[in-house]
């Protein structure tokens, strides 16, 4: 059960950390960091691309159904985006065996093929679903008369502003959904065809992490450890394969930085 030391009390803020004792951040953490930090700068002009192909099939097609796969071959930005996803997944594997040891290192390339196949296609079914809000919102911004993708009529291009049609053609709102889901299932997706066990949830150890992810990221927690085939739960009942999957509620997976660690 959850440590009672770990037990939000019932009007503490839901966007704070809870009260825990202070956790340095390490080495690792800083090359987790400037590793996103390369992948979000590498992945955004192909995700430039994959925004231009989803507005342009916005203009004359109605809603996109079917995979993730089938998806990017409808709209035409597979070609686009294929190659720098496998990349991503490559680069978190090379990663993973460096913290992992040289046994370690070894028993990875056994899974390598397989990793790569599931960060391309975790960060495929990424992609897909937010092509399929940047479709709506396009034939919405041009049902009131707007330019899909810029602004509404009237209106003065903010790229801050939250709730403007600029905000979801903006790669940049994309990149990090994208780098952690393909990143991390990539890992998984080796670690498990290579016969590891365990995987824990490691936060960034910092006031930005959300309470529900602070709690994965402590020891104390009953879900901070589990077996590789089995999904973290959040306090508030949410399932997560990995930090940043995307079939989890949207406020568990949006600018996640978190981050695993897998073993034998």
């Amino acid at each position: 059960m959850t440590s009672p030391a770990y037990r939000i009390p019932a009007d503490y803020p839901p966007d704070q950390v809870p009260p825990q004792p202070a956790r340095p951040a390490g080495p690792q953490a800083q090359a987790v960091v400037e590793a996103q930090e390369f992948e979000v700068g590498a992945v955004e002009p192909a995700l430039a691309a994959f925004i231009a192909a989803v507005l342009a099939y916005s203009r004359g097609s109605g809603h996109l159904m079917g995979s993730p796969f089938t998806v990017a071959q409808k709209v035409g930005y597979y070609a686009a985006v294929a190659g720098i996803l496998r990349a991503i997944a490559a680069r978190s594997l090379e990663h993973q065996r460096a913290w992992n040891g040289r046994r370690a290192a070894e028993e990875l390339w056994t899974g390598q093929d397989a990793g790569i196949a599931a960060g391309e296609a975790a960060g495929l079914r990424t992609l897909s679903q937010a092509a399929r809000v940047i479709a709506r919102k396009a034939r919405q911004d041009e049902a009131a008369g707007g330019s899909p993708g810029i602004s509404l009529p009237g209106e003065p291009y903010d790229p801050t502003a939250p709730d403007t049609a600029q905000t979801y053609s903006d790669p940049g709102q994309i990149a990090l959904p994208v780098v952690q889901s393909t990143r991390h299932a990539a890992q998984l997706g080796a670690a498990s065809e290579a016969g590891w066990t365990r995987k824990t949830w490691v936060d960034m150890h910092d006031t930005r992490v959300r309470a529900s992810h602070a709690f994965l990221g402590s020891p104390k927690y009953e879900f901070h450890t589990v077996p590789i085939l089995e999904p973290f739960e959040t306090i508030d009942g949410n399932k997560l394969w990995y930090p940043g999957d995307t079939s989890a509620p949207v406020h568990e997976w949006i600018r996640c930085r978190c981050w695993l660690k897998l073993s034998r």
